[in-house]
């Protein structure tokens, strides 16, 4: 009976991981030594979104990671406007009310 037991479980765990209701993923990578993370944006209403990405380090070799600025389509739909290793810009000309994510953050802004 334990034996049926096992294989009953470990064939709901492998439908649950399959359908995507278990994430399954490896571990954290930590801060490389002497390194810390920035990470963030700026934005000016009508004129443009700048992000950046990287780990900042005390020996002046800052490693730059993939940086993404993106504006909200639909619910869960996103699109890249811009896209950088270690920073990226968006200029925008216009005014209409949209909502982009950079620098690990959501927000409003008059930028179209």
């Amino acid at each position: 009976m334990s034996r049926l037991k096992t294989l009953a479980v470990t064939a709901v765990v492998s439908l649950l991981a399959l359908s995507g209701a278990i994430a399954i993923s490896s571990p954290a990578q930590g801060a490389p030594p002497g390194c810390s993370r920035a990470m963030g944006h700026y934005e000016q209403a009508g004129s443009y979104i700048y992000a950046y990405n990287l780990w900042v380090c005390d020996d002046g070799n800052d490693i730059l990671l993939p940086t993404y600025i993106s504006r909200y389509l639909s619910p869960g739909v996103y699109e890249t406007v811009a896209s950088g290793t270690g920073e990226a810009t968006y200029y925008c000309g216009g005014w209409n009310y949209n909502v982009y994510r950079a620098g690990g953050d959501e927000f409003a802004i008059l930028c179209s």
